[in-house]
């Protein structure tokens, strides 16, 4: 009788066991690649309101207080995903990474579970893509994020812990990388480039596979690099606000546009911009060479978002209102609307 008692306590204990090793997978954040990058500068710089991935976008509903929403890129489909408002949205793999803000809620979809309950948390989250398995990573006030590896890049911008915080997607690992208050959203080939904030506002480089190593890359007034092929594209703010490309081997620069900008974005063929000066408030796309310049809308704008399919802005002043128009123009600008189900 002992040794069947023991027999069947051996294999109680590994069907326990092995049960236990599956929990803790399942609940194992696992990591990136190392080159991984999360959301495009360009959308990172207009708020981080949109976030495609897998075939999936995700975006601040203009609707709904900038709650965290779903699409597919042509923007049906649409699903709830927290009743918080949203913004520097990024992400890889399973796993959605933003800034919750506490001062905007929805309650019109009272079925939503987890942080949607919530009206009093703020700071950086983790969640699946579908909103489930929230986790708080860090309560800060934050202005910026980016993901790289399997590292998340996020700026404090004010207090005491001002600068620049680094934390592992798992939660683990957190530190202040930087008391210099920099913007990391523009990441590409393990670099993080980025305009000094302190001693001057040159465009740097941070190697985040080698020890945090930071060189020069461009001197000058830069401001929002998007690196694009060969290119660094930026706002040259040490002349009108120009926006200009300087080739990153020869460092030779071309003037895209002499209009002051105020906002701009950008895929692999156009560039998107808007200005507000008193004799040309328009919105604005061009080709990556400054070509083909042409009006998309008249009036001021911002939040300058792109998806494959659309791009997304907003009227200044309207917190509630989005436009969209497809990114090949084959239709006129309209209100984006999306409500969920659709």
């Amino acid at each position: 009788m002992s040794k069947r008692f023991l027999i069947i306590f051996i294999l109680i204990l590994g069907v326990a066991t092995g049960l236990s090793v599956v929990y803790l997978l399942s609940k194992r954040v696992p990591m990136n690649d190392e080159l991984t990058v999360g959301n495009n500068p360009g959308n990172l710089y207009n708020g981080g309101l949109f976030f495609e991935m897998d075939g999936r976008v995700y975006f601040a509903n203009p609707l709904e207080n900038d709650c965290l929403y779903s699409m597919n890129p042509d923007e049906s489909d649409v699903k709830a995903i927290t009743v918080m408002a949203t913004r520097n949205i990024t992400g890889a793999g399973k796993y959605l990474y933003y800034y919750l803000d506490t001062n905007r809620t929805s309650l019109s979809n009272s079925n939503i579970s987890g942080l949607g309950k919530v009206s009093t948390f703020y700071g950086l989250y983790r969640s699946e893509t579908d909103g489930d398995n929230q986790k708080l990573l860090d309560r800060q006030r934050i202005s910026d994020i980016q993901l790289v590896g399997s590292t998340l890049y996020y700026t404090v911008p004010q207090g005491e812990d001002a600068g620049v915080h680094t934390i592992r997607i798992d939660g683990k690992e957190k530190q202040l990388l930087t008391a210099e208050a920099f913007n990391p959203s523009c990441a590409y080939n393990g670099k993080i480039y980025y305009s000094g904030v302190e001693l001057d506002h040159n465009l740097h480089s941070l190697d985040t596979l080698s020890n945090g190593s930071i060189s020069t890359v461009l001197e000058g007034n830069v401001w929002q690099p998007i690196i694009q092929g060969d290119y660094v594209y930026y706002i040259d703010a040490a002349h009108h606000y120009r926006l200009c490309r300087t080739h990153l081997a020869s460092q030779v620069t071309q003037v895209l546009t002499e209009s002051r900008i105020d906002f701009f974005n950008m895929n692999d063929q156009n560039i998107f911009y808007a200005t507000s000066e008193s004799s040309n408030q328009t919105l604005r796309v061009m080709r990556l060479d400054g070509t083909g310049n042409t009006v998309i809308a008249e009036g001021v704008y911002h939040a300058l978002s792109l998806t494959s399919k659309y791009l997304y802005f907003k009227p200044f002043d309207v917190d509630n209102v989005m436009f969209h128009v497809p990114i090949d123009g084959s239709e006129p600008v309209t209100t984006f609307l999306p409500y969920e189900g659709n």
